[in-house]
């Protein structure tokens, strides 16, 4: 008798793959990863495997876009419990949440500096498609409820930000390392070419902040 799998088991199957590999990626770097090393973390035949992810590069395209909506879902929460903004009292709220994402999230924010450069070469356009339209669906959640809570902020200014916080992050995350090869350090010593990912995210996105809601004080006046 074939064994016939219900649309929950196969779901199941699939959150259990796509978990193993992010254990793998928080201790490996991509490129060190194997299809055949997440078959044998998550306990499953290599051919079963691909029954569920055809490329490496759809398991993780499909973590970086649920971890988003995840991470997204919690701020939608914190924001609409919390109280209404100022434009300052918000910025500084982002800024919180840009250190929390660096230091909590460390293992998405990775993941996310791959995306252009890596995963889109052989991660399926379909599903990495409609994956993408359910972020964007949360996104403007998110961005809505930040916008009721602070005065003249549109849903999709307040949405937007999130995009620029996370170039802002990947961009400096991409050039850091530079005294790095493929994760091992070099022996050189290159200060200038050191990035002190935080600190510079913030600063950088702090004044984005700072010139949008001064723009937009202008704006109303």
């Amino acid at each position: 008798m074939a064994n016939i799998k219900t649309d929950a088991q196969k779901r199941a199957k699939a959150d259990q793959i796509a978990a193993a590999a992010w254990q793998l990626f928080e201790h490996h770097g991509f490129n060190d990863i194997s299809m055949a090393m997440i078959a044998e973390r998550a306990g499953v035949a290599k051919g079963t495997l691909f029954n569920y992810y055809e490329t490496k590069e759809n398991i993780f395209m499909t973590l970086l876009l649920t971890g988003y909506r995840t991470y997204f879902d919690q701020l939608t929460r914190q924001f609409a419990q919390g109280p209404r903004l100022t434009p300052a009292a918000l910025t500084a709220e982002l800024l919180r949440e840009t250190t929390q994402l660096i230091r909590q999230h460390g293992t998405l924010v990775r993941l996310n500096a791959l995306r252009g450069p890596v995963l889109e070469a052989r991660a399926d356009q379909a599903q990495t498609l409609a994956e993408r339209q359910a972020l964007y669906a949360t996104s403007h959640t998110l961005g809505a409820t930040i916008a009721a809570k602070v005065l003249g902020l549109t849903a999709h200014t307040a949405s937007h930000l999130f995009i620029v916080q996370s170039a802002v992050i990947s961009g400096l995350m991409n050039l850091a390392g530079l005294d790095e090869f493929n994760q091992h350090p070099l022996t050189v010593d290159f200060p200038d070419f050191q990035v002190d990912l935080e600190r510079e995210s913030c600063q950088l996105f702090g004044s984005y902040l700072t010139q949008l809601f001064k723009e937009d004080s202008h704006a109303t006046q």
